[in-house]
């Protein structure tokens, strides 16, 4: 019979369980070179690794941002430079079709192929990155940033807010740009105009004569001629300048219904400088007088819907025949040709605007995996197990686990009559 009890069984079955436990996990140590962090001893270090391991999930997501604003500002730049690569084409067009001894079938050729011109800027204003969101649509989530109507106007359907990713804590960049900034607010010397309505502008002016824009002198061969001005229906804005000799008479009315006697009056307010007067007929005809030698018709301008191709006609004041006609001056060769410099030049910042957005992005790259390295070698010198230290406490666990072995072997090996002698 041999001497002990369950209670004493217990303490060294739990003794012996704790000993290879800890045994286990110094082996494991030792093996991996990862220290085993207890919340009892090591609280102040695992608080440290948690801070860490979050910056580091902060950072990371920081230097995807960057990549993924590098990529996208990439296809937006070659998109930029598509549209100006198109601008250079269609300054040639405006060029070459400034021939006032162009046919009409030489126009019309032009005409299509500045109309395919703007096909295609609606294409590249459409185009989307390699995700499928659209690069000029900001932050709108539409399908096409821009669309069509029946009138052949382009609309824009976005947001005029670009979308942006942080890089950095204290920076955001641009992932894409407002169509309503790159291409319908182009600033110009006359104010804002669209790249569409440009090429409108092209399109239009070679149904026209060339040059239009300002009219031959008025009084060269006689002393009175007739205005005949287009049609304003219920309401219009209209303005021109009349040069007379060295006098120049800035006109910019409202008309309604075809009532020009504002306009008549205002040209009459100056007839003490200008020695002409005028009269108002029927049929928006003003019929114009006196003793200048020049007189020019020019800068004319049209805001309304009573006609599609709004102009000045200058009649014959005897037989009324049509001698000479004012276009808008939109339509001007020169004005389109400098609207179309003005576009590109637009866009040649915009692209500068999207090289300085790639640069901030690497920078935050190249300044986000530096932290990481950081990171990395404090989250490994926590977690880094001290090997000389675990071999140390290894030798003296295996010493307490032969000697408990032992100690017991020899109390249960003995019998009641050994201790009763």
């Amino acid at each position: 019979m041999t001497v002990g009890t369950t209670r004493f069984f217990n303490n060294n079955s739990d003794l012996f369980n704790q000993l290879n436990k800890d045994l286990k996990s110094l082996q494991a140590q030792a093996g991996t070179g990862d220290a085993e962090l207890k919340l009892g001893s090591n609280i102040q270090d695992i608080s440290k690794l948690s801070a860490a391991e979050e910056k580091k999930s902060e950072i990371n997501q920081f230097i995807s941002n960057s990549k993924r604003v590098q990529t996208d500002l990439e296809v937006l730049d070659v998109a930029l430079e598509r549209v100006q690569n198109l601008l250079v084409r269609l300054q040639e067009l405006a060029v070459e079709s400034a021939n006032d001894i162009l046919l009409p079938d030489e126009r019309e050729r032009f005409a299509l192929e500045a109309r395919m011109i703007k096909s295609e800027l609606l294409d590249v204003a459409n185009q989307k990155d390699n995700f499928g969101n659209s690069l000029f649509g900001g932050v709108s989530g539409t399908e096409k940033a821009f669309s069509v109507n029946f009138a052949g106007e382009v609309n824009y359907n976005g947001s005029s807010l670009a979308k942006e990713l942080q890089v950095t804590p204290g920076l955001t960049v641009k992932q894409n740009f407002s169509g309503l900034d790159v291409f319908q607010t182009v600033p110009g010397s006359d104010g804002n105009f669209s790249i569409f309505e440009a090429v409108d502008d092209l399109i239009q002016s070679l149904k026209v004569e060339l040059n239009g824009g300002t009219s031959d002198n008025l009084f060269d061969t006689a002393s009175s001629t007739v205005l005949k001005l287009p049609n304003s229906a219920s309401e219009a804005e209209l303005g021109f300048k009349l040069a007379i000799d060295d006098k120049i008479v800035e006109i910019n009315q409202k008309v309604y219904g075809n009532d020009y006697s504002d306009v008549v009056q205002i040209i009459n307010s100056y007839s003490l400088e200008t020695g002409v007067t005028a009269t108002l007929s029927s049929d928006n005809q003003i019929s114009l007088s006196g003793d200048a030698d020049n007189f020019f018709v020019k800068d004319f301008t049209y805001i309304g819907s009573g006609t599609l191709d709004p102009e000045i006609q200058i009649l014959n004041q005897l037989n009324g025949e049509v001698v000479d006609t004012v276009t808008v001056k939109s339509l001007e060769n020169s004005s389109i040709t400098g609207k179309i410099t003005e576009t590109f030049e637009h866009l040649a910042s915009k692209r500068a605007e999207v090289s300085a957005s790639a640069r901030r992005a690497q920078d935050a790259e190249v300044s986000g995996q530096d932290v990481l390295i950081t990171l990395e070698e404090d989250i490994s010198e926590i977690k880094d197990a001290d090997l000389a230290s675990i071999l140390t406490q290894l030798e003296l666990l295996m010493t307490q686990k032969e000697a408990a072995q032992a100690t017991f072997t020899r109390i249960t090996s003995k019998s009641l009559f050994d201790f009763l002698g």
